[in-house]
């Protein structure tokens, strides 16, 4: 169930993993590109991710309006050619940040294959893309899967097509609008679909903050996936649902104090709650003086802190009981001194 990205290991128990989508908001500068890098390393980021497009693979020429223009043209205008991917690869190992590419077409899994790189990530349009799976699964490496816009039928489908191939892979919960209402996110399928298909589930997110992102590493994402940039003033195509730096960073402090406050399932006291308990719980005390060889009624008794006598719930336990020695008002009553 593990996967292992380069020097990064996913389990089950394993600090969510976090991925900066960098898209194309380096609008085709490999030298902006890098810089992305640079700044996700910095603040923390295990993984930064580009894309790979080869527009005239991957569509039918002009047929798709996106960000005020075709979507072939505009992915020709902003692309990293192979060259700067593998300036990217290399830079990226230098400054020991993970690299990871999504392809749009069986063809960009080839080229990226080739050049070396250790796991894919693909988006929701890929997901039914059934050639394009068969080749991601003849890599042997790893293969990181979103889910949006797609039936739990085609999910199950998909999910046997990779467990009869062997692939190593793992699931991504995600919401394709850009960007995502709260209530589209549906945080719940990263329980439910660890649960049915006995894998590691993620969380790809398209709101425009931090929340989800943060949540969904308390009900068990294994890897967070959000849209970065530098600056959202450069108005890149992602730009409304992508995390400036400061912000990411906060996600990711978000993300490792939720994991570290997630526990373990069981109700324990911890040991440095035993002095806190001490003072914070009550015990019975006497409300006014009692005789020897009174019976307890209870007028006689309330409880207070801090925790010296028999415990409060026992208050019901002991009217009707008689006292074995004098105890005097507001003094603490211990189970040595009554007589059942």
């Amino acid at each position: 169930m593990d996967i292992k990205i380069g020097k990064i290991v996913i389990t089950k128990d394993s600090i969510p993993v976090t991925i900066a989508e960098a898209a194309v908001e380096h609008l085709g500068s490999v030298k902006v590109a890098m810089r992305m890098a640079q700044e996700a390393k910095k603040i923390g980021v295990d993984m930064i991710k580009f894309q790979m497009h080869i527009p005239k693979e991957e569509m039918v020429s002009g047929l798709i309006n996106f960000w005020g223009g075709s979507l072939d043209e505009i992915l020709e205008s902003y692309n990293l050619t192979i060259k700067d991917h593998q300036l990217l690869i290399d830079y990226c190992k230098e400054i020991d940040i993970q690299y990871l590419c999504t392809p749009f077409c069986a063809e960009a899994v080839d080229v990226l294959n080739e050049l070396g790189v250790e796991a894919f990530k693909t988006g929701s349009g890929e997901m039914s893309n059934f050639p394009m799976m068969e080749k991601l699964s003849s890599t042997s490496k790893p293969v990181i899967i979103s889910t949006g816009m797609s039936t739990e039928e085609e999910v199950d489908d998909l999910v046997k097509f990779h467990k009869n191939k062997k692939t190593k892979f793992m699931l991504m919960n995600c919401t394709s609008i850009y960007p995502a209402p709260y209530n589209s996110i549906n945080l719940k399928l990263i329980h439910s679909f660890t649960e049915k298909y006995d894998l590691l589930v993620g969380h790809s997110d398209h709101t425009p903050d931090i929340w989800t992102g943060v949540g969904a590493a308390a009900l068990g994402a294994r890897v967070i996936e959000k849209h970065f940039t530098l600056n959202r003033s450069l108005k890149g195509p992602d730009y409304e649902v992508s995390l400036e730096p400061y912000e990411f960073k906060n996600m990711i402090e978000g993300i490792k104090k939720v994991h570290a406050a997630k526990g373990n399932n069981l109700k324990v006291i911890l040991d440095q709650e035993i002095e806190v308990r001490k003072w914070a719980n009550h015990s019975i005390v006497a409300k006014r003086k009692i005789d020897k060889d009174e019976v307890i009624k209870r007028d006689m008794i309330t409880v207070k802190r801090p925790s010296r006598g028999i415990e409060a719930k026992y208050f019901e336990d002991i009217i009707g009981c008689k006292i074995k020695k004098t105890i005097n008002e507001d003094h603490f009553i211990n189970w040595e001194d009554i007589q059942k």
